[in-house]
């Protein structure tokens, strides 16, 4: 992506984002742009499963910290 005014989380970033994105995938060169295509595909669903993982691992920390405050155990002694 070049310079740009755009503000971040504005549609314009995000359609600066994916062109650039897409510039990638359609240079003209089939077997380069099927492999590069693959890879944006794999690297979206990566990303999708990574931030599932982060999430989920947050609820199991929120889970332990309501569990120990239910029960009044929230010294830090065993950490």
């Amino acid at each position: 992506m070049t310079e740009s005014d755009a503000c971040y989380g504005t549609e314009e970033y995000y359609c600066e984002l994916f062109a650039d994105i897409l510039a990638d995938c359609a240079t003209g060169r089939s077997d380069e742009d099927r492999k590069t295509i693959r890879n944006v595909m794999a690297g979206f669903e990566r990303a999708i499963c990574q931030w599932m993982d982060y999430h989920e691992n947050s609820v199991s920390k929120y889970r332990e910290l309501h569990r120990r405050f239910i029960v009044g155990d929230l010294s830090y002694d065993d950490d």
